[in-house]
């Protein structure tokens, strides 16, 4: 899916578990640029929860497993990635509001302050 006047192409594909996607985001020019995963957060029906449960609202979790992207070009890439998104996932049946972006801490981050 290509949105007009933008650079990101998006390929989606299902996966075994319900309300989540993998993605292969390219560039323009075709290059790989992110492989992302995808969860679909579907509020229950009004009807499901009490009168007094607070309203939800649907969105996407977008976690990027990696990416070729600098600290640069970050913003640019997820306001175009999330346009590209929400316009997919936009249905009369769930409209997401917004899309939240998670990137994976690398290995030796994680393990940095353990003692060895």
């Amino acid at each position: 899916m290509e949105l007009p006047g933008k650079k990101l192409t998006l390929q989606l594909a299902r996966t075994l578990w319900l309300n989540m996607y993998r993605g292969k985001v390219t560039d323009a020019a075709g290059e790989y640029l992110a492989t992302i995963r995808i969860i679909a957060h579907i509020p229950l029906d009004r009807n499901d929860v009490p009168t007094d449960a607070p309203v939800v609202k649907p969105y996407l979790t977008v976690l990027i497993e990696d990416a070729s992207i600098t600290p640069a070009t970050l913003v640019e890439f997820e306001s175009e990635l999330s346009e590209l998104l929400l316009a997919k996932f936009c249905s009369e049946q769930f409209s997401p509001e917004f899309c939240q972006f998670f990137y994976p801490s690398p290995a030796e981050i994680l393990f940095a302050s353990c003692p060895a």
